[in-house]
């Protein structure tokens, strides 16, 4: 065998450690499957703005979401992630969760009732990691 470290691996060979993965926590938690979950706003077919994720076991966990700079501050952020939350509701789940840093607008996510449930400090380097949490209650 061989170890080899590698700066840029093949997407694809990423992709089947993340479906291995995957499929082995989906076999031993036996709550089903993941069903991707994404939302995008485009403009004469170009992606403007998104958020994407994922519903499984009860929960929506959101990896991503972003606003082209030319349309920021005008609420769109707010709609794809009360978008996403009734969609997560629709779901059943009963919460969203996801993983931010605190220079990405933490205040935002709080006012929209999230809350911090893990922290790592120094994340990058002065600055700090953040899991945020919101409970959809029972659905």
């Amino acid at each position: 065998m061989e170890f080899k470290v590698e700066e840029e691996p093949d997407p694809e060979e990423v992709a089947a450690l993340d479906d291995r993965i995957r499929a082995e926590t989906i076999e031993v938690a036996a709550v089903g499957e993941e069903i991707e979950l994404a939302i995008f706003v485009r403009d004469r077919g170009k992606v403007r703005a998104g958020i994407y994720g994922w519903t499984w076991g009860g929960t929506c966990e959101l990896q991503s979401l972003w606003v082209d700079p030319d349309l920021r501050h005008q609420g769109l952020a707010g709609q794809l992630l009360a978008a996403a939350e009734s969609e997560a509701r629709a779901r059943a789940c009963r919460q969203i969760v996801f993983f931010t840093h605190q220079f990405q607008a933490p205040g935002f996510y709080e006012k929209r009732g999230f809350r911090v449930v893990g922290r790592v400090d120094g994340y990058p380097e002065g600055t700090a990691a953040l899991w945020f949490s919101k409970d959809l209650g029972r659905s």
